[in-house]
């Protein structure tokens, strides 16, 4: 069953996004440019015996890698970096709210009254008896 153009339109923009947007396939597809536009040159300058060179070939190859590259990347779902850094913090929070409210955590963990420290007892003086 076909889609219609509205669904083939919305299925192609997370491409297009990442061909307007994903420097590192600006990148490949200017390197990728690069090494045409040299295999152009050359093979301008070399005329038949451009079929033999073996820069061409090589700047061909370099060329087709790169255009490769960038459509690995393009098609390559888009990652999720900060999920562990998200972790990272939300343990890092937990462990300051622990901190701070340790004695009512103990408590709780406890299940019963928190140890309160105990105050330090001071025995009285014993009053010597004077006749």
């Amino acid at each position: 069953m076909a889609k219609s153009k509205k669904q083939q339109v919305k299925a192609a923009r997370p491409y297009v996004d990442r061909l307007i947007n994903d420097s590192r396939v600006h990148r490949e597809l200017s390197a990728a440019g690069g090494h045409l536009q040299q295999v152009y040159y050359r093979a301008r300058r070399r005329k038949a015996k451009a079929a033999e060179d073996k820069k061409v070939y090589a700047h061909i190859r370099e060329g087709v890698i790169a255009l490769r590259k960038a459509g690995e990347r393009v098609a390559e779902p888009p990652r999720r970096g900060g999920s562990k850094v998200l972790v990272l913090a939300l343990v890092a929070g937990a462990a300051a709210v622990l901190f701070t409210n340790k004695d009512k955590v103990a408590g709780a963990l406890g299940g019963g009254e928190a140890p309160q420290p105990s105050a330090p007892t001071t025995t009285p003086d014993p009053v010597v008896a004077t006749a």
